[in-house]
């Protein structure tokens, strides 16, 4: 889990288990409540937090424990009647402001008082990277901090100050350091929240951004005989930093949220994420701080699709060729005079003379690749994924050649090519999952888990993933995945909402406003100069969420975010949030590629990039979602839209965030919950819950604190809950509950908006509206009968288990997890029809289209047929003929005759089959939600076959007495299934389970469990009868 290091010509690891760290506090003693004292009438002019006034604060007490869950709060003003609390701080925090306030009778301050007897004294062994809640846990000083409540329970890491230590020796590095004008730096490749860096008690600085690299010159260790050392870095909870930290670090509405704030923004974990290490530079050299590789096309702009003719911009061997510009960043400690040589996996070596400065300085280096000399990296789903190495002196990295173009205006009509050549700014039509942290705990984090969570979304067909602006920049084992697999990465830059935009700080002395801006411009460079080589990343962009206009706080980000980015990356395109309405100049009309001018964002656009709508869960009193029980019609079957006219020649809009909560699997939920707590409810009496969209819970439920409640997605589909169902708990129970849960996700409503871009799939989120979503399936599918041309779902995964987002379970493997996440029901759906290139969706009245948004023209029939529940017997209803153009965006729409069609009875296939053969997609349609179906009883078992096959996988044989809808597969073994969430006619039917590393099978045979719709049903009474009824069809 290490960035790429600095190159140097010795490096010393000083990372765990190499190194023995080890993590103490000596703090102060833990709270012992307040002391409260009344305030004299009289205008106040109280010294505040940024964000320290705090609305809806009803007592005292209150106030005074908000005051101790803010790191940089020294004491607090209430005031009763108003329900107001004021947290106030120290003038030096750097995150003070000053606030005026009429004081009177009604006022109490509240100061927070310590416990007598002598203060916490631990000290345990830490793992470096990692994180202290981890280590706590490890230690046994702590329980697992997922599981209940336990992450509630902050004040020992977040009231005290940690230090972590360690002992490194010099004489490790060799006989380089004796020699005059070496230099050696100590490297923190990350270090999260607010930390002094000391060495021999000496103090080197304080680290004050989780995503800056820092290093040290600690060249005097190279003076005289090697010794040991001793290094401290120590966590001060009082160290303002900023914002500058994952924004869902300690919650988010699929996040756990804690009590624990640094100037208002939830904090959580601390420690030291990334590798620490020596770097020893001999006096002849210099360190390679970064090698930025940039790619630029050499031909014209390509209009002209894989093998089509005309143009040859991307024929294989025919294209105009590439020029590779490195930009090596240096770090010298004396004038040097020397050569930077280009070594390549393509071309002959290159070389440049240099004259460096003593300091930090620059130089870019160029190389030519010939068509005849490299193959294209293409899209997963496109062509394949070569990579080539290139190494500049000691540094090494990895690129693909690719053109990536945000278009945003007609690129299939030659005359507006002409035209946009030269031309800034964006067009009118739209451009192109959402990745989220894989935990909220960085030492859990692993290079396994990233890359199993790329491939599963390879393997779903999605071809983009976007890196969300309130996460993190993740570790080079996922960009390497998505280089790998095929992925492009729309990437935000790490802003979000909360106390994390890209503001300097509110303090008064413009010294520390400077110091703020300084560290960001930091942040912002060393991030692209660490990720620039991969030729997965496709576009930058500022921000989630933010709107950037300009001439207001937002506009920030187009002259400050944006601009920085497009100076260190001029071969990315550049946007400026996500979602936005593209630029009015500094970046090229044909391809968003920066032109460094001034980037200006339009003062009116029309709408080519959304978010939402989402569905939210409610019914139960929680940190996310209504209490009120909010139903919305379930909308099956779908409505298509009217038919217009799609692909890229017509405007169209890419939805970057839309989607639907789920719970996850009860292999995943019930190991962070106590047995008698199984149930959707907890078996407890309700917490409660105020506040709007976080909401803070008062009382004891568990499940109060798993984000969004799923009693609407239930009822909606499984029909109303007999009185107790919902607050029953016990494992068969709580199976049930989850397994409708999770199947009320893989259904949505569309949203009859315009959409796209020209990429699909991938995955973000907003705020919902009533009775605008219902599934995520058919919305999807609605979408796609629309000119979306962009579909990215929020979201691909979970932070933990909980009522979330995501397609993907929780990928830490520990207790009931599965590395990378355990595919949901909805991640079946997504690689068998939904995410199909071509796919064919029939809805009400028979109204039908099929969808090509693949390279390749497509030519063959769509089989549309019928399975009865009762018989299991399939009745064809149609054979349509099919040609296709190639994608994106080339569809047709058709009709079938559905007047015999009985939706509770029956069971809609669409089946596209090309010419040879070869089925392209099989979509499974519902016709009428699961509480309206008349379905047979079934039972459903599945065997596991006694030896794998050649390829690892291993035969699973499910077996149904009668029809059963939505099988699902479950196992605690490490792997997926070919195929899951299925309908199953009497007989039997193969899956393979396919293994993430080494098989257990007997692992796979213990755990194995096949579940249906049919025993998932709500139990009696049942609820409304179906509201259109059909005649049967005759067999």
């Amino acid at each position: 889990m290490s960035d790429a290091k600095i190159g140097a010509p010795t490096i010393l690891s000083l990372d765990s288990p190499t190194t023995r760290w080890t993590a103490s506090t000596g703090g102060a003693s833990p709270p012992a409540g307040c002391g409260f004292t009344r305030v004299q009438p009289s205008p106040v002019s109280a010294v505040v937090l940024a964000s320290g006034r705090v609305e809806g604060v009803r007592t005292r007490e209150a106030c005074c424990e908000r005051c101790w869950a803010e790191a940089l709060c020294v004491s607090s003003l209430h005031d009763a009647g108003a329900a107001l609390c004021l947290l106030q701080t120290s003038p030096e925090s750097g995150a003070a402001t000053v606030l005026a306030a009429e004081v009177d009778e009604a006022w109490t301050r509240c100061e927070p008082k310590r416990a007598d007897g002598p203060p916490l004294s631990l000290q345990i062994d830490a793992s470096v990277p990692g994180d202290l809640l981890t280590d706590l846990q490890r230690a046994g000083v702590i329980g697992d901090p997922l599981r209940e409540k336990n992450w509630l329970n902050s004040s020992l890491w977040n009231h005290h100050t940690w230090t972590y230590t360690a002992s490194i020796s010099t004489a490790q590095l060799g006989s380089r350091l004796g020699r005059p004008g070496s230099r050696l730096l100590l490297v923190f490749d990350g270090i999260k929240m607010g930390a002094t860096v000391e060495l021999d008690g000496a103090r080197l600085g304080v680290a004050a951004d989780q995503f800056l690299r820092y290093s040290f010159d600690v060249s005097d260790l190279a003076v005289g005989a090697p010794r040991t050392h001793t290094l401290a870095v120590s966590f001060d909870p009082a160290i303002h930093v900023d914002g500058r930290f994952a924004a869902c670090t300690g919650g988010w509405d699929w996040a756990p949220y804690s009590h624990a704030y640094l100037d208002g923004a939830h904090t959580m974990s601390k420690g030291i994420w990334k590798s620490v290490y020596l770097a020893a530079v001999p006096p002849s050299s210099a360190a390679i701080l970064h090698a930025v590789p940039q790619i630029f096309y050499r031909g014209d702009y390509p209009t002209a699709r894989l093998e089509e003719g005309g143009h040859a911009g991307f024929r294989e061997g025919g294209h105009a060729g590439f020029r590779v510009a490195v930009v090596v960043h240096f770090e010298a400690a004396t004038p040097l005079r020397g050569t930077l040589r280009l070594a390549t996996e393509w071309g002959p070596p290159c070389a440049l003379p240099l004259s460096l400065p003593a300091g930090a300085s620059n130089a870019t280096i160029e190389a030519a690749a010939r068509a005849s000399e490299v193959r294209l990296w293409w899209p997963n789903g496109l062509g394949g994924q070569p990579l080539y190495r290139g190494s500049p002196v000691t540094v090494n990295r990895t690129v693909g050649f690719r053109y990536v173009a945000l278009v945003t205006g007609n690129d299939t009509d030659p005359s507006f090519v002409a035209r946009a050549s030269g031309r800034e700014g964006s067009g009118s039509h739209g451009a192109p999952l959402t990745v989220i942290p894989t935990d909220e705990l960085e030492g859990r984090w692993s290079a396994a888990a990233h890359a199993e969570m790329v491939s599963s979304a390879a393997a779903a067909r999605f071809n983009m993933l976007r890196v969300w602006g309130g996460g993190a920049f993740l570790p080079d084992a996922f960009y390497d995945a998505c280089d790998a697999r095929g992925l492009l990465v729309y990437h935000d830059m790490q802003y979000a909402q909360s106390g994390h935009s890209p503001k300097a700080t509110p303090a008064r002395e413009a010294e520390l406003r400077r110091a703020a801006t300084a560290t960001q411009e930091a942040e912002l460079r060393h991030a692209v100069r660490r990720l620039a080589s991969h030729p997965s990343i496709a576009v930058w962009d500022g921000c989630n969420e933010c709107q950037v206009v300009m001439g207001t706080p937002t506009g920030v980000y187009a002259t400050f975010v944006m601009t920085v980015v497009a100076s260190e990356d001029a071969s990315r395109a550049v946007w400026p949030s996500c979602p936005a309405a593209g630029w009015s100049s500094g970046v090229r009309l044909l391809d968003a590629l920066p032109t460094g001018r001034p980037l200006v964002t339009p003062k009116s656009r029309s709408r080519i990039e959304t978010h939402g709508p989402y569905q939210h869960g409610s019914g139960f009193a929680a940190v996310n979602g209504a209490s009120r029980l909010a139903l919305f019609p379930p909308n099956l079957p779908i409505k298509l839209p009217d038919a217009a006219p799609t692909g890229p020649a017509h405007p169209n809009v890419f939805a970057s965030e839309f989607g639907a909560v789920a719970m996850s699997s009860f292999e995943s939920m019930a190991p962070t919950l106590a047995p008698k707590h199984w149930g959707l409810h907890a078996g407890q009496r309700s917490d409660n819950c105020s506040g709007g969209f976080e909401r803070r819970c008062e009382g004891e439920n568990v499940m109060a604190e798993r984000n969004y409640p799923c009693d609407n997605m239930i009822e909606v589909y499984f029909g109303r809950a007999p009185a107790g169902y919902l607050d029953a708990t016990g494992e068969a129970v709580f199976r049930r509950q989850l397994y409708q849960c999770l199947l009320a996700q893989a259904r949505r409503r569309p949203d009859h908006r315009v959409p796209a871009r020209r990429t699909r799939r991938a995955a973000p989120r907003q705020r919902a509206r009533p009775l605008q979503a219902l599934n995520v399936k058919s919305n999807i599918e609605a979408r796609r009968a629309r000119n979306e041309l962009g579909i990215l779902v929020w979201q691909l995964n979970e932070i933990w288990p909980t009522g979330g987002w995501g397609s993907l379970e929780y990928g830490t493997p520990v207790a009931g997890q599965v590395l990378g996440g355990r595919w949901k029901p909805l991640h079946y759906l997504y690689a068998r029809s939904v995410f199909a290139d071509v796919v064919a969706v029939c809805g009400e009245g028979g109204a039908c289209y099929v969808k090509n948004d693949g390279p390749r023209p497509v030519a063959g029939r769509i089989a549309v047929r019928a399975l009865e529940f009762a018989s299991g017997v399939v009745t064809p209803l149609a054979a349509v003929a099919v040609a296709l153009p190639a994608g994106a965006g080339a569809s047709a729409r058709f009709e079938i005759d559905l007047s015999a069609f009985d939706g509770s009875t029956h069971l809609l296939i669409a089946e596209c089959i090309d010419d040879s053969g070869a089925v392209l997609s099989t979509n499974e349609m519902l016709f009428a939600p699961p509480s309206q179906l008349q379905l047979p009883t079934a039972v459903v078992s599945a065997g596991v076959a006694e030896a794998p096959n050649a390829d690892g996988s291993i035969d699973v044989v499910v077996s149904a007495s009668a029809t059963a809808l939505y099988v699902v597969l479950t196992s605690l073994a490490q792997g997926r299934f070919s195929d899951n969430a299925f309908a199953l006619p009497p007989g039997t039917a193969t899956v393979r389970f396919l293994p993430t590393g080494a098989l257990d099978r007997s692992l796979l045979v213990s755990s194995l469990r096949a579940e249906h719709l049919q025993a998932n049903l709500m139990p009696a009474p049942a609820a409304r009868p179906y509201e259109r009824p059909r005649a049967h069809l005759a067999a």
